[in-house]
């Protein structure tokens, strides 16, 4: 797996888990079906977008750093 992958699929637990704490705290009313579903699947859609971005910008970094071993030059 990639790195945007692992942040990626971070961010949906993430974004998932903020909106419950969200409904803990009395931010948000996760009582009605519909609109529980529509504010878990916004929460896990941005968490992953954000999260994958971050993945991807640090396994550039990474890569950047750490070139692979055969493209070294000589």
């Amino acid at each position: 797996m990639s790195a945007t992958s692992h942040g990626a699929a971070c961010g949906v637990v993430l974004g998932i888990v903020v909106v419950i704490f969200l409904q803990q705290t009395s931010y948000l009313s996760l009582s009605d079906l519909t609109p529980a579903i529509e504010d878990l699947a916004i929460g896990a859609v941005v968490g992953g977008i954000l999260c994958g971005l971050i993945g991807w910008l640090l396994g550039r970094s990474y890569l950047a750093r750490h070139p692979p071993q055969g493209t070294a030059g000589p």
